[in-house]
């Protein structure tokens, strides 16, 4: 139930969504302040139905005798209202576990940092062979590559590969997870 805290309170706080988040997390509060309203409102309906009884132990409030199929009705739907609000709660400690927070956008924020590191050292090992080429014109490519620099930078770019790739894969594979599980769930939202 934290998780669940956490997150209403993050969006409750007017937290927009980042423009990498596509109002994932939003969708998901507003489907929760929605079953929270109908289930709330759905609650309300049972004062009507209360009714003052004199018992041995003196007078309490108590349901209206001649209502009883109403009553079993209200309840129903009471039910059905729990029910959807424990969907959309299950729906957000989902998203919550995935996304490791109220919000994908620390998650998008970690792969375009990934990205961009990776990139950097793309740019190096190019940068190092132009260099290599300019200062030496007369060396085949091949020689190019070969190299002292030029192999450090295609060293450095392949471990950066190593290191990096499978981390960008796991974030956009938790990012896809929560998407898919978003999608898989619009009729929480509706």
């Amino acid at each position: 139930m934290k998780e669940i805290e956490e997150f209403v309170r993050y969006w409750a706080a007017g937290h927009k969504p980042a423009p990498n988040e596509q109002n994932d997390g939003n969708v998901l509060y507003n489907a929760y302040m929605a079953a929270l309203r109908e289930l709330e409102n759905s609650r309300s309906k049972t004062a009507g139905f209360l009714c003052p009884e004199n018992t041995g132990k003196g007078w309490h409030p108590g349901f209206d005798p001649d209502k009883i199929e109403e009553i079993s009705a209200l309840a129903a739907e009471i039910e059905a209202k729990r029910t959807a609000l424990k969907s959309v709660c299950k729906a957000i400690e989902n998203f919550v576990e995935a996304a490791g927070g109220p919000s994908l956008g620390p998650l998008g924020n970690q792969v375009q940092d990934l990205r961009r590191r990776l990139q950097g050292f793309s740019i190096q090992a190019k940068n190092a062979t132009s260099l290599a080429t300019n200062t030496n014109p007369r060396l085949a490519p091949a020689e190019i590559q070969d190299r002292p620099e030029v192999l450090a930078a295609n060293a450095a770019l392949a471990q950066a590969r190593e290191e990096l790739e499978p981390q960008i894969a796991d974030l956009m594979g938790r990012l896809e997870k929560v998407r898919e599980q978003l999608r898989g769930g619009r009729h929480l939202t509706s």
